[in-house]
């Protein structure tokens, strides 16, 4: 059986920001949005990723706000989702901040990463990017993945960077990077992807540093 992307991610991603950051597995993702085609890159990419968006899927049924929980912590912020979603524990990394569905195929992860865990290359400034660049080159370079697409977007309201990666379980990742304050928030949820598109909406507008749940959004 596959080990779960969003676990391996989670704890090489700092070191895999040190090492691109050291000039090593240089990369470029190109992103399409609705507005003129902007770029996730590298401080000196190589290679392009093919132009390709990353819209959730038509036939996807949305998940309604009444059918959700609130979930979430101070240090990654709080988000809403399905009711009979639980914690997904691991003894191994007991702070990583994790749910999943009752069947834990679709897992939802919360992070934030701040300036001082990472290196950054000169003159490179840091935000979302500077993440997403990174974490483009520990996907790009997974042998486990058939699909990989960087899109720029708007998550909880703030520019965000989208990595829209698929694998050969069959299994789909939307990694989702924005800077809120001085830290860059993850919000990653691997699973299926009508799973994940049917859940989009609610994770995009319900995430915040409120604990409080959402009114309306």
């Amino acid at each position: 059986m596959m080990k779960n992307k969003i676990l391996l991610s989670s704890v090489t991603l700092l070191s895999a920001l040190i090492v691109a950051a050291c000039g090593n597995g240089e990369k470029k993702s190109t992103e399409t949005t609705a507005a003129p085609t902007t770029e996730v890159t590298t401080a000196t990419p190589t290679t392009t990723a093919p132009t390709t968006t990353a819209s959730a899927s038509s036939d996807a049924k949305e998940v309604s706000l009444g059918d959700t929980q609130r979930i979430g912590r101070e240090d990654v912020g709080y988000i809403n989702v399905p009711k009979d979603w639980i914690v997904y524990s691991s003894s191994k990394y007991p702070d990583l901040f994790r749910y999943s569905s009752p069947d834990k195929y679709n897992i939802l992860l919360l992070k934030s990463f701040s300036k001082e865990q990472f290196k950054l290359n000169d003159g490179e400034p840091w935000g979302a990017k500077a993440v997403a660049d990174r974490m483009y080159v520990r996907w790009k370079d997974d042998k486990q993945q058939t699909s990989l697409e960087g899109v720029k977007t708007k998550f909880a309201g703030e520019e965000a960077y989208l990595l829209k990666v698929t694998f050969t379980d069959g299994k789909t990742l939307y990694d989702w990077f924005f800077l809120k304050g001085d830290l860059v928030y993850r919000v990653a949820i691997e699973g299926s992807e009508e799973t994940i598109n049917s859940l989009r909406p609610i994770l995009q507008n319900t995430w915040s540093l409120d604990p409080k749940f959402p009114r309306q959004y």
